[in-house]
């Protein structure tokens, strides 16, 4: 009986220290881009008038890519300037995609021009 025993309990402890768990994803986060937050330091600006906006990401091997729907955007990397002219009042968007060769992230940020004063 006691051999039984001992033997039932060495073949479940065999089998749960040989039991493991297949995770394709990546534990270790070097393929994961995470944009936490995309700021300006003006939203709302007359025309003509230049702002920063900065994008704040994790991720490694970033690549940064912005977009206005009107307006003016200079510079690149985590940062940019924007302008916008008198031919852009009212609510212009931006948006920043942040990319490694595995996966990307995007985010927008809003800003209100005003007509230049």
């Amino acid at each position: 009986m006691t051999k039984i025993l001992y033997s039932t309990l060495l073949l479940v402890v065999i089998l749960a220290c040989s039991c493991t768990k297949d995770d394709d994803s990546k534990s270790d986060g070097t393929g994961n881009v995470v944009i936490e937050s995309l700021i300006a330091n003006d939203t709302v600006l007359n025309a003509w008038q230049v702002t920063k906006v900065f994008a704040i990401a994790k991720g490694e091997g970033l690549i940064y890519k912005w977009e206005a729907d009107h307006g003016e955007i200079n510079g690149s990397g985590d940062h940019i300037e924007y302008m916008a002219g008198t031919c852009c009042t009212g609510i212009n968007t931006i948006t920043c995609t942040v990319s490694n060769s595995e996966n990307s992230d995007s985010k927008q940020i809003k800003l209100r021009i005003l007509p230049f004063k």
